[in-house]
């Protein structure tokens, strides 16, 4: 999807138009808006229902890049953003469903579905031929996706403040807090096995990444001024990630020895694939 006249502006651009509404999507939790950056001060999200009429239905926190609101809305529905003021807006989005919505961002200039294979594509031989006994791809990952989606609930029930949703394969947490660490093993920890990634970022962009793969655990973490450090953890039975970030001692007890924290410790790159995470993006990129 791309939207038409949705002017884009970047976080720092406060006295600006407000980031673009890339898009609108109704999913288990709610309203799932996403920004191309975070807001640099509070935003009325606006609805229209299909007769022209806008409705301030709530409000976007300063800092946000995404958020799942408790909004009722209904596919075709439109969405904006507005400064509490009135006197700057983002261009409108319809509401769309999970299934229409895109699972990575359209290069500049693609219209929605280019490039699309056609139904009868010259050597799939069609749906008639297709095994009834395999699985649907697009089906693969339903389970894993609603899986994140109720870890994102439980985290956002618990912290008010929190915004959670999934990006891609990665649950991906944004909010006012000081240690992402913590932020991020606590995501790993409440997804009890269902979650492998979690990136908790800051409002000021600080951010840790997280992957879990048994009782091996994979840190990648950034702050302003400072270069990505790594950190290779092995969990004993007793402990999980959670515990882990809530105790320095027992966090350097676990440390799996590296030559150096700025360099991606041995394994590291196929962890992150396993995971399904593009290690030629940032690492803290929300791609979905």
């Amino acid at each position: 999807m791309v939207p038409a006249d949705v002017p884009s502006a970047a976080a720092e651009h406060g006295s600006g138009s407000p980031p673009a509404l890339l898009e609108a999507v109704l999913r288990p939790g709610g309203l799932h808006l996403r920004l191309d950056g975070p807001t640099a001060e509070d935003l009325l999200v606006a609805l229209s229902r299909g007769d022209a009429v806008w409705e301030d239905v709530d409000v976007l926190p300063a800092g946000s890049s995404g958020e799942v609101l408790d909004v009722e809305a209904s596919i075709g529905d439109q969405v904006l953003l507005r400064s509490e003021d009135g006197t700057r807006t983002s261009g409108a989005v319809p509401v769309v469903n999970p299934d229409a919505a895109p699972q990575q961002p359209e290069a500049d200039g693609a219209q929605p579905g280019a490039g699309a294979p056609a139904e009868d594509a010259p050597g799939d031989g069609g749906a008639e031929d297709s095994d009834p006994g395999a699985s649907d791809p697009q089906d693969d990952g339903s389970e894993d996706r609603e899986a994140l989606w109720q870890v994102a609930s439980t985290l956002e029930e618990r912290h008010g403040e929190w915004n959670a949703h999934p990006e891609g394969p990665v649950l991906h947490v944004h909010g006012r807090f000081g240690n992402t660490f913590r932020v991020a093993a606590e995501g790993i920890s409440a997804g009890a096995g269902d979650v492998r990634a979690v990136c908790a970022i800051s409002a000021r962009g600080d951010y840790t990444l997280l992957v879990a793969q048994g009782r091996e655990l994979l840190r990648a973490e950034e702050r302003a001024g400072v270069p990505t450090q790594w950190r290779h953890y092995d969990l004993p039975a007793h402990l999980d990630a959670a515990a882990l970030a809530q105790n320095p001692d027992v966090e350097r007890r676990c440390r799996r020895p590296q030559r150096s924290p700025l360099l991606p410790p041995e394994g590291a790159l196929t962890l992150l694939r396993d995971a399904g995470i593009d290690v030629s993006a940032p690492l803290d990129r929300c791609t979905a």
